[in-house]
């Protein structure tokens, strides 16, 4: 009897200490998203259909001015991925995360080898062409996704919540 009386204490003590995470109730499509799965896992990641799609878009900018194309690179993708989450989840627009740090931070600390890397984020936006002509019409945005020095690129998608509805972020590098 003693410890029936425990035991919604247990639970209040658990979920005040952050042991029980309790779901945000977001939903993400299913043919858009990337299954999040922490950096350093060996877990394979297929291209997304919006993944793929944003490759060739990237790709076929760089070619038309004589650049390489960019390898897509799964634990750049993992990374992308963590980092729109959090977008999301934290409810802020920077390329900061209040979670990670830079994302050359982010990087580093998800065991990401990189000798230079840049990031693109955007919000809003409905589609995957939207977002690219938003990063294309963006000096900045541009310059990343034209930069010669890139060789490999992750993206990262979620939708459901936040100020903006949507989150997308392209992070680039160089090994």
């Amino acid at each position: 009897m003693r410890l029936i009386r425990w035991v919604p204490l247990f639970f209040i003590l658990l979920l005040v200490s952050g042991c029980i995470m309790i779901p945000l109730g977001v939903e993400l499509s299913p043919t858009e998203k990337v299954k999040i799965a922490l950096p350093g896992t060996e877990e394979p990641v297929n291209l997304s259909t919006y993944e793929q799609q944003l490759l060739n878009l990237v790709n076929k900018e760089r070619e038309a001015e004589g650049l390489q194309p960019l390898q897509y690179d799964s634990k750049v993708a993992k990374v992308a991925q963590l980092k729109a989450q959090d977008l999301l989840t934290n409810n802020y627009f920077e390329h900061e995360s209040p979670t990670y740090g830079s994302p050359s931070e982010m990087l580093t600390q998800f065991d990401v080898s990189w000798t230079a890397s840049g990031e693109n984020i955007a919000a809003g936006q409905r589609s995957v062409e939207e977002v690219h002509e938003g990063w294309m019409n963006s000096p900045g945005h541009r310059e990343n996704i034209l930069q010669e020095i890139y060789t490999h690129v992750g993206f990262g998608f979620t939708e459901g919540g936040g100020d903006y509805g949507t989150y997308w972020v392209q992070l680039f590098t160089r090994y």
